[in-house]
């Protein structure tokens, strides 16, 4: 089985606290813009415009099982947008009625329009998600998943549609150019397409394009489906897809489960050479699915990745990747859990954002505590904001011109989403924790840590 699995679900335990950063203070959270239908990634236009991608509630329209939540039923809908928010605080909805999915009935974890982008010559681009099998996207790719070949191994449990059932969503798992006068777009790649026709980590056929950024004409996309980074030049040429390695849980721990209950056959992939199970039948190790949430360009120029990872969402376990020149992903950071976005700030600074720091259980999917955390080019890491002190759900950051940070909060559910910038200068005497010497040394960011001790642990198969 290779369940790409970017749902939220039974979210697990944050950074071990062994190398867990500590903050004695909060931070103070001033909104932004709120009343945004799972909120996504948030980028500001070269006059200081916020710009926030809604992905929408989905409909009534076609409905099919998703992996991204735990195979309950996506149903499209013309419900996503994006949300602009001016310097002088006008807010406004662009590109309404945009094409969307979501779990039905509760409108939970949207699909649509993700995160809009300028590039250095302050033209627009806009990426969309999708969440599932390609195939179930529109005729075309449908008739194309029933000539695919499928990989050994793979979980078919969400087959193509039937023609005369399938809604146009064809302009879901997409990369455009956009005109903000008019909203023409402009198509540029089409991730739906590659993935159903190259399948790049040879898992299951699973799309959700999720956070991407720019950098001189290419852009960076991360596919938590399809457990991709991808580099594509930005008039579509040059297409490089590189799989990001699942990674060796050594005894995962397993949400309770009712009595009687069982985990569904094929949600968690175990070594091929057979291992013993515990007394209760569950696996004492397990290849987890790296799914990765969010990408950023260093000073070095080189694309970082970070992951979220899938079933069972083993705490403190989650890794950011460096991908240079080479196209090799290398292990960067671990340690964290549930990351859902990166950025540097212009110090140097790594800016990671946590969705949560609690298992799903424990609360409700809508408003887990999430937490930011701030890893220094020395490696030290420093919690600007720590669970409890208001992000829930968290699922953007990023640095505005004016230096301040901004965080997507409350990523999931209809209208419940907003900005926040964070105020971190009411954080006040702050312990920082260096990395561990043992482990990760003094990192910088210009050079490759960590990644040989963990190499042997994250080979793909």
């Amino acid at each position: 089985m290779n369940l790409k699995q970017l749902t939220f679900s039974l979210i697990t335990f944050s950074i071990a606290l062994v190398f867990g950063p500590k903050a004695v203070e909060a931070a103070t959270l001033t909104t932004i813009v709120d009343g945004i239908s799972n909120a996504r990634g948030a980028s500001f236009g070269p006059d200081g415009t916020l710009y926030v991608g809604e992905p929408g509630i989905g409909g009534d329209g076609n409905c099919q099982p998703s992996p991204s939540t735990l195979f309950q039923p996506i149903c499209a809908g013309n419900t996503g947008s994006i949300v602009k928010v001016t310097p002088d605080g006008r807010q406004k909805r662009i590109f309404q009625n945009f094409q969307s999915l979501a779990e039905q009935p509760s409108g939970n974890q949207g699909a649509g329009p993700q995160e809009l982008l300028f590039d250095s010559q302050g033209d627009a681009y806009l990426l969309t998600g999708f969440a599932g099998y390609p195939g179930n996207r529109d005729l075309e790719l449908n008739t194309l998943g029933q000539n695919y070949e499928l990989p050994p191994g793979q979980l078919v449990t969400f087959p193509p549609s039937p023609p005369d059932e399938v809604l146009n969503t064809s302009n879901l798992a997409k990369l455009f150019q956009v005109d903000l006068e008019t909203e023409e777009l402009s198509e540029i790649f089409d991730f739906g397409r590659y993935e159903i026709m190259n399948n790049p980590d040879r898992g299951d056929v699973v799309t959700n394009p999720y956070d991407f950024t720019i950098s001189g004409d290419t852009a960076y996309v991360v596919d938590g489906g399809g457990n991709v980074a991808y580099k594509v030049n930005l008039d579509g040429s040059g297409v490089e897809a590189i799989p990001l390695p699942k990674k060796l849980i050594d005894n995962p721990v397993f949400p309770p489960l009712p009595p009687g209950a069982e985990i569904p056959p094929g949600l968690v992939e175990v070594p091929p050479d057979g291992l013993p199970t515990t007394p209760g039948g569950l696996p004492t190790q397990a290849l987890v699915q790296s799914v990765p949430t969010g990408g950023t360009i260093g000073p070095d120029g080189a694309l970082y990745v970070g992951e979220y990872l899938g079933f069972p969402y083993p705490a403190g376990e989650a890794r950011i990747f460096r991908i240079g020149e080479d196209n090799q992903p290398e292990v960067f950071l671990e340690g964290f859990s549930n990351i859902t976005d990166l950025t540097f700030d212009e110090d140097g600074n790594l800016l990671v954002l946590q969705f949560s720091d609690v298992p799903q259980f424990a609360g409700d999917l809508t408003s887990l505590p999430g937490s930011l955390i701030q890893v220094a080019p020395d490696g030290t890491r420093t919690t600007l904001v720590a669970a409890g002190q208001g992000l829930e759900s968290a699922d953007g950051v990023v640095v505005g011109s004016d230096g301040e940070i901004y965080v997507t909060n409350r990523g999931v559910g209809p209208n419940r989403g907003s900005v926040v910038r964070v105020n971190v200068d009411d954080v006040g005497g702050v312990a920082s924790v260096p990395e561990p010497s043992s482990i990760l040394g003094l990192l910088t960011f210009s050079v490759l840590g960590g990644g040989a001790w963990l190499k042997r642990k994250s080979n793909r198969e």
